[in-house]
């Protein structure tokens, strides 16, 4: 009997010394052998998405938003590095759907402006197709966001859109009160026309708060550039006349100075008068939104708000 009560004495005095060394903490085991529930689990990145670019505006976005492109489009106009060699798949307003098919996106990028002539063939070869939107400021942002979430690049695209509006923001500061009146006409050769809000530029302007004549004219004013006379332009006076030139620019520039030149009627002209008539630079401007599109933003903006 004193043996037993000798070695369970013995057997509690060790219990006891190994608490101390312990200092008396109870060992976690949950924190030495963590369940697998518990473990940290690593985050899946996005999956990747093989895109299709079928216009250069779109295109150009795809390479701000660090999209895996597998197909651009045929054009004369510079695309991005990063996209230099790939397989071409055909203008934009005639894509190859042959071609695009074959190299299996799991989206195809159009122009919107185009959707209707493809419609049809589209459905034959099962594209998953996002029509890209240039008509104005708010269709282009737009159409970055939700190309963003399309490829999984939508934290990219939230920045992207963001310096967008935030040169809009910038130029805006030096407002104030003022509320220019702007006429923008948009030659084609011979052919002079005003552009509506509903055009790109027109839209800038408007953005930009200042107003387009057209606003004020008489009759339908849903398309993007309308006809006009010089008489409209006359009764409404303009503090801005801006000029812009499409298709053959150096003619079509040359036809702007020969009409302002020789024409008395532009003569009379506030805007005229006072030099406050603008050529629109074609490497920053276009008849659809592009990622030149800040540049445009602040050159209208030092043009109505820098003096």
């Amino acid at each position: 009997m004193k043996v037993k009560n000798l070695l369970s004495m013995m057997l509690v005095a060790g219990m006891m010394l190994v608490g101390c060394q312990n200092g008396g903490q109870a060992v976690d085991q949950s924190t030495e052998n963590p369940q697998p529930d518990q473990a940290v689990q690593e985050e899946t990145p996005a999956e990747a998405i093989k895109v299709v670019s079928a216009t250069v505006s779109a295109t150009n976005v795809l390479a701000e938003l660090d999209a895996e492109v597998v197909g651009v489009p045929t054009t004369s106009q510079p695309l991005p590095a990063q996209y230099a060699d790939l397989p071409e798949v055909g203008q934009a307003m005639s894509p190859d759907l042959e071609i695009v098919a074959s190299l299996e996106p799991d989206l195809f990028v159009m122009d919107s402006n185009f959707q209707a002539s493809v419609e049809e063939s589209l459905s034959q070869y099962g594209l998953n197709t996002f029509f890209f939107e240039t008509g104005s400021y708010s269709d282009f942002t737009n159409s970055i966001k939700q190309l963003g979430v399309e490829i999984n690049r939508e934290d990219e695209a939230k920045k992207l859109v963001s310096g967008i509006e935030a040169s809009v923001t910038k130029a805006l500061e030096k407002k104030g009160d003022q509320s220019p009146t702007v006429a923008v006409i948009f030659g084609a050769g011979e052919n002079f026309m005003l552009a509506t809000d509903t055009s790109y530029l027109g839209d800038l302007v408007k953005t930009l708060g200042a107003t387009n004549i057209t606003s004020k004219l008489e009759g339908d004013m849903s398309s993007a550039y309308v006809q006009f006379s010089l008489e409209q332009i006359l009764a409404e006076n303009p503090d801005y006349v801006l000029r812009f030139a499409h298709g053959n620019i150096e003619e079509t520039a040359k036809m702007f100075d020969a009409a302002f030149d020789s024409n008395e009627a532009y003569q009379q002209l506030d805007a005229v008068k006072s030099g406050k008539v603008y050529d629109l630079d074609p490497t920053i401007f276009n008849v659809s939104a592009n990622l030149e599109i800040t540049t445009a933003i602040e050159t209208l903006g030092e043009i109505f708000y820098g003096n």
